[in-house]
């Protein structure tokens, strides 16, 4: 608390009282800083630290791709991580269609619970979120239209029905589901949120 106070303190000080005939490098707030304060914000502020180690690494990563070519299908680590799943399901699709008939009561159920939120509890958060997340998601979805991969597994037990105006990026059950789980957690229904 001592190295917040004075690091805020630091902050405080006119910038103009600074300025001398030594330069304003001499003067600049960094300068100031000794390693006590550099370690008093990796103790107290991690998260801010751990966001500008990720904004090196990924510029590396990000400098170091290479784009993925014309002929080439686009590069999805999510597909990659679930392969075993799909090849179970392509074998089986009496499994692909039950869980998929799962995937749309679970998409009702939360449904249901928004809407009820809003017109029995009286508790608008909830709705209003998720309409705003169903209309970004289709300004998205509009906006950026990628190809149907060759063995995507539709189901006719499926919300929406069919491949019809249907949008890979991004899952509006996931969005759906996040939104209604913070809403239970906020009116402290911890099993329900899990």
């Amino acid at each position: 608390m001592k190295d917040d106070n004075r690091i805020s303190n630091m902050k405080k000080r006119p910038i103009s009282s600074d300025l001398d005939d030594s330069g304003w490098l001499s003067n600049a707030f960094f300068m100031r800083l000794t390693a006590r304060d550099v370690f008093s914000v990796v103790k107290y502020h991690p998260i801010p630290c751990i966001f500008a180690a990720s904004l090196f690494f990924f510029m590396a990563v990000e400098y170091t791709l290479h784009m993925v070519s014309s002929s080439s299908p686009p590069f999805d680590l999510g597909f990659i991580a679930t392969r075993p799943i799909h090849r179970l399901l392509d074998s089986k699709p009496a499994l692909n269609t039950l869980l998929a008939g799962f995937n749309t009561v679970f998409m009702g159920m939360q449904m249901v619970y928004i809407v009820w939120a809003f017109l029995i509890e009286g508790r608008p958060r909830a709705t209003i979120t998720t309409l705003f997340m169903f209309t970004c998601r289709g300004i998205l979805g509009y906006a950026t239209q990628l190809q149907l991969p060759e063995d995507f597994l539709g189901s006719g037990a499926d919300f929406p029905v069919g491949n019809v105006s249907f949008f890979l990026f991004y899952s509006g059950h996931v969005g759906a589901s996040v939104i209604a789980s913070l809403d239970m957690k906020r009116m402290q229904r911890w099993k329900l949120s899990v």
